[in-house]
């Protein structure tokens, strides 16, 4: 039951427990902890106790820079971290941060995250920044990683109202774990400071049922709305088609680089060919690089000359068209608009800077203005680009998670202001940033920076529909009024991309990447993937009764 609140001046050791007391109260118990700290002028613990559930926190008071708070357990004098003893073999994470794996060992550290990267080792937790903060834990053992021990399960969850911390980890030890908070200094404790809540809930079926009753109990705190129905445009629902896995394909054949590939006269060429196919999207994605600067959101000039236009042909056949944008990018931005490193070097753009958020608004209209280029939404990209150190400059008080939700309720509100039906897509199945999107990207297929990221385990068509059925599940379970674009890229064969085809429609919104090859497999695209995913279109689209751009709508009067 101890905690420990550190600061950026010294770490935050118990000296000796004071008091402990407790209180019954209409089928509650309430235990306080008082301690002396190395630290704070006081700190507190408070644990209670409900029939199928625990919940704990600590209040410090004094003066500080908040570094790292870890709760379920503590620093203590003499002998240093006392960890909670646990009983549990598996855990469950609902952050996708190995390219297969579902279930982990209980001694294996996990960490829900705003920050990120892809293609840098170690740091690849970025597939969903940030996913819901839950762990799920088990008796159980698993038989292996791709499968989830039956029996009941116990969440671990946090609660809280501010989260201006990078990160939330679990951290185990033999026989024991902990979890921790990191603030990174970035949150100034002059008073009183109440850590997150810990909630420990009780006998779930399964980590998707614990997912649904963790976001039941943060609606019952007021910190996440209720589940309920959200208005859908039609259009968000059709089938989509990014260009990205088709400028990479062809840049491993030309030798280039796939942002360089990002160009009017190739994404008509796609359309063409798919067309030809008799694949028509409802969407169209314009992937990177299509800017000439990434803050800015100009078209650049010699890829895409006419990128309005490209647009507005697009919506005479019946199409709408999402723009890519790059979150955090400076690029093409002034210093005094972001958050900056010792030096003032712009890193990030700033959204609590009265001029960061004035150039993100300037983008967003530009992008979906019907006197600008008037696309019909945003894929946003690169959210686990966070900022993250402790020596960062910035505006306002947000930091992590806080920081980040501020960004995408600048877009956000920009977008809706200039275009009410516009679509967001994010990766961000926290139920914290539902009031921030409208649909969940299940990101990338294959795990680039992961060693295990291209090798996967066999059959590889079985392996890629498990790992993005998982996905699915933990946005559904924890942000059910979502929709899901169950993305596509990259794959490792076509054989996966037939056997994804038949299985996202039944995930969410159907994505396709790929026109007539792959990055990693040589021979070209055949019928029997056509085939594939035509068949995943039509079922999808018969399950909603969508149409296909460019034929005619049927009425009751015509013949069926």
């Amino acid at each position: 039951m101890l905690a420990s609140a550190d600061t950026l001046d010294g770490p935050d050791e118990t000296v000796r427990v004071e008091s402990v007391t407790h209180e019954c109260r209409d089928g509650l118990v309430r235990l306080t902890v008082t301690c002396v700290s190395t630290r704070w002028l006081r700190r507190k613990q408070v644990v209670e106790f409900r029939p199928d559930a625990i919940a704990c926190h600590a209040t410090v008071r004094g003066q500080g820079r908040l570094g790292m708070v870890r709760l379920l357990g503590g620093a203590r004098l003499p002998q240093g971290l006392l960890p909670s003893g646990t009983a549990h073999r598996t855990v469950f994470s609902p952050n996708p941060d190995h390219p297969w794996r579902v279930a982990r060992s209980a001694v294996e550290p996990a960490v829900i995250s705003a920050n990120g990267e892809g293609g840098e080792p170690g740091v690849g937790r970025w597939l969903f920044t940030p996913a819901p903060t839950c762990f799920g834990l088990s008796r159980e053992r698993a038989d292996d990683d791709r499968h989830l021990p039956a029996g009941s399960w116990l969440m671990l969850g946090l609660a809280a109202a501010r989260r201006s911390f990078v990160e939330f980890g679990y951290d185990p030890t033999p026989g024991g774990f902990s979890v921790r908070c990191e603030y990174q200094g970035h949150t100034r404790v002059d008073g009183t400071f109440v850590t997150p809540t810990v909630l420990l809930l009780f006998g779930a079926a399964d980590p998707y049922d614990g997912l649904r009753r963790y976001r039941a109990e943060l609606a019952a705190r007021g910190l996440a709305p209720a589940v309920a129905d959200r208005p859908v445009a039609d259009h968000w629902r059709q089938p989509i088609f990014c260009g990205w896995g088709a400028q990479c394909a062809l840049a491993v054949e030309e030798g280039s680089r796939a942002p360089e590939l990002s160009r009017q006269d190739r994404y008509e060429g796609f359309l063409d060919t798919l067309e030809r196919r008799g694949l028509v999207p409802g969407t169209v994605t314009v992937d990177d690089k299509w800017q000439e600067r990434y803050a800015t959101c100009h078209p650049d000039p010699d890829r895409w000359p006419d990128l309005a236009g490209f647009i507005a042909r697009r919506h005479a056949a019946g199409q709408r068209v999402l723009l890519w944008w790059k979150a955090w990018d400076p690029e093409g931005a002034p210093a005094e608009a972001c958050v900056r490193d010792p030096n003032g070097n712009p890193l990030a753009i700033d959204p609590e800077s009265r001029l960061g958020r004035s150039v993100i608004e300037e983008a967003v209209t530009r992008m979906l203005s019907p006197d600008g280029l008037d696309a019909d939404g945003l894929k946003i990209d690169f959210i686990g680009r966070t900022p993250s150190g402790t020596g960062l400059l910035h505006a306002g008080p947000s930091w992590g998670f806080d920081l980040l939700h501020e960004l995408l309720a600048v877009v956000y509100r920009a977008a809706k202001r200039v275009k009410p039906d516009s679509l967001i897509v994010t990766h961000t199945p926290d139920p914290g940033f539902l009031d921030v999107t409208d649909m969940i990207r299940l990101n990338d297929v294959l795990h680039l920076d992961h060693p295990d990221g291209r090798t996967l385990p066999e059959p590889s068509a079985d392996a890629v529909v498990e790992q993005m059925t998982y996905r699915a599940r933990v946005v559904r379970a924890a942000c059910p009024e979502l929709l899901v674009d169950t993305d596509g890229w990259c794959l490792p064969d076509r054989r996966a991309l037939a056997a994804y085809a038949v299985a996202a429609p039944d995930l969410g919104v159907p994505a396709l990447y790929y026109v007539d090859r792959m990055e990693f497999d040589p021979d070209g695209l055949d019928e029997t993937t056509w085939s594939a995913v035509a068949a995943g279109w039509a079922a999808h689209r018969a399950r909603y009764g969508l149409p296909t751009p460019g034929q005619p709508t049927r009425t009751g009067s015509e013949p069926s």
